[in-house]
C-alpha cells in the first residue's frame, strides 16, 4: 500500500466528506507498507509534489516513485507499474489528550478531485505510526461499502415526501443566470465554508411550462397542483399540500400523466372529484440548481436560482427568488437528521450575504409561488413588486 502524506490542517473539526483537488494532494512524505506491515521510505520530495491528477499519478510523482522504490534489485516491483493503483480511503489524525483518527473512504472520483466519506473512527495512542494506523483503518473500509462504492445507493432522504426550503425574493431584476455564475463562484472560492459544490453535478438546468391550479378545498386538502410538460407530450404532475407559506409542504408527484387535448380541468374532475379546484395563470419557469454539499453534516442541498413569467395573460408578471432546498444526504458513519434545518439556515445565511455583497436586494421569506399566483389574480401588487 502506498501512504501519501498531506498537508496538515488546524482545528478540531470533524467532517463528514473530504474533497481533494489535485493540488491538495500534495506529498508531504511517501511510505510503502507491505502485507507484513514492515515500512519502507525513501528520500522524500524536496518540495511537497503533487501525486494525484484527474484519473491517474501526475507524471512528475509517477517519475519520483519510480526512482525511489522502483529500481534496482531491491526495488518493488509493484510499482512497475502504477495504472492498477487508486485512491482506497482518506485518513485525518486529531492529535490532542486523546487521539483519533477519521477514516473516510474513496466515494467520487471526477477529474476535478477526488470525494471521500466518513465511515468510521477509532481512537489510538499518539506514538502510532503510519503502518499502525492503516492495519487499524483498513478494516472499516467494508463499513458502508454497498453505501460508499456504489453512486446509486449514496444517499438517504430524511423526511420523504416534504419539500424543506427556505426562499429569497429577489427584488430588482438581475439576470438570474449573472446570479447562478456568481454564487456558484462564491462557493469555489471558499466564500462558503463548509460546504462544496457537488463533484460531477455542480449545475444542473430546469426550463418548463407549467400549468397550476389552486387546491380550494376541504381544509386539510388545500394547496397546489401543477402539470409539468415534458418533450414527449406527457405531464409531470406535481403536488403540494400545505394551509400557508412555510420552511415544511408536503410534495408529491405523478409521472407520465397523459392529458388529451389539454383538458386539464376534465383531468382533475375525473382523478380527483372529492377536491375543489381554481385554476391559475400558468407561467414559464426557467431554473439554475448549484447543487452543494456540506462537508461538516453530509447534508445535500439545492441553491436554485428560479424565474417565474406569467404566460397565459396579456397582463406580464416575474418571480426572481433564491430558494435553499434540502435534497438529500450522503451516507456516512454518525448520519444526524436533526441537523438539516440548522444547516439548512446557514445556507441561507451566508447566500444572504453574498447577495447583499453584490448589492442584491433581497429579502427572506416563505413566499410560495401559489402565493404568487394568488396575488396576481387576485391584484394585490404582487407583479408590481416583483416585475
Amino acid at each position: 500500500m502506498l501512504v501519501v502524506g498531506l498537508a496538515g490542517e488546524p482545528g478540531e473539526e470533524t467532517r463528514t466528506m473530504e474533497f481533494v483537488r489535485a493540488a491538495q494532494t500534495a506529498a508531504h512524505r511517501v511510505t510503502v507498507i507491505g502485507v507484513d506491515g514492515s515500512e519502507q521510505s525513501a528520500a522524500q520530495p524536496i518540495e511537497p509534489l503533487p501525486s494525484w491528477a484527474s484519473t491517474g499519478f501526475a507524471p512528475e510523482f509517477e517519475d519520483y516513485l519510480r526512482a525511489s522504490f522502483g529500481a534496482g534489485d531491491d526495488g518493488l516491483d509493484e510499482l512497475r507499474d502504477l495504472s492498477p493503483l487508486g485512491p482506497l480511503m482518506l485518513l485525518r489524525t486529531h492529535q490532542g489528550a486523546r487521539p483519533y483518527t477519521e477514516v473516510l473512504m474513496c466515494a467520487r472520483v471526477r477529474a476535478i478531485g477526488t470525494l471521500f466519506a466518513r465511515v468510521g473512527r477509532f481512537e489510538h495512542t499518539s506514538e502510532s505510526g503510519i503502518a499502525e494506523l492503516v492495519s487499524q483503518a483498513l478494516p472499516f473500509t467494508d463499513s458502508l461499502q454497498d453505501r460508499v462504492r456504489i453512486e446509486g445507493n449514496a444517499y438517504v432522504t430524511y423526511e420523504q415526501g416534504i419539500e424543506i426550503e427556505q426562499k429569497i425574493n429577489l427584488f430588482e431584476s438581475p439576470s438570474i443566470w449573472s446570479v447562478t455564475r456568481e454564487l456558484w463562484a462564491a462557493v469555489e472560492n471558499g466564500e462558503f465554508p463548509g460546504f462544496i459544490t457537488d463533484p460531477g453535478y455542480e449545475l444542473t438546468r430546469w426550463h418548463f411550462v407549467q400549468h397550476n391550479f389552486e387546491i380550494l378545498g376541504p381544509a386539510d386538502e388545500v394547496g397546489h397542483m401543477a402539470f409539468q410538460e415534458i418533450p414527449d407530450g406527457k405531464y409531470q404532475l406535481k403536488r403540494k399540500r400545505f394551509p400557508k407559506d412555510s420552511l415544511r409542504r408536503e410534495e408529491t408527484f405523478r409521472k407520465g400523466i397523459e392529458v388529451p387535448d389539454k383538458d386539464f380541468e376534465g383531468f382533475l374532475s375525473a382523478e380527483y372529484p372529492e377536491l375543489t379546484f381554481r385554476r391559475l395563470p400558468g407561467f414559464l419557469r426557467t431554473r439554475f440548481d448549484i447543487n452543494v454539499q456540506s462537508v461538516i453534516t453530509g447534508h445535500y442541498f439545492g441553491i436554485e436560482t428560479d424565474e417565474v413569467n406569467v404566460v397565459t395573460d396579456s397582463r406580464p408578471a416575474r418571480l426572481r427568488q433564491v430558494e435553499m432546498e434540502y435534497l438529500e444526504t450522503r451516507w456516512h458513519e454518525g448520519m444526524d437528521g436533526a441537523s438539516i434545518d440548522a444547516d439548512l439556515d446557514r445556507l441561507t445565511g451566508l447566500v444572504e450575504k453574498h447577495l447583499a455583497k453584490a448589492g442584491v436586494a433581497a429579502e427572506r421569506s416563505f413566499y410560495s409561488k401559489l402565493s404568487f399566483l394568488r396575488d396576481y389574480v387576485d391584484g394585490t401588487g404582487a407583479e408590481q413588486a416583483f416585475s
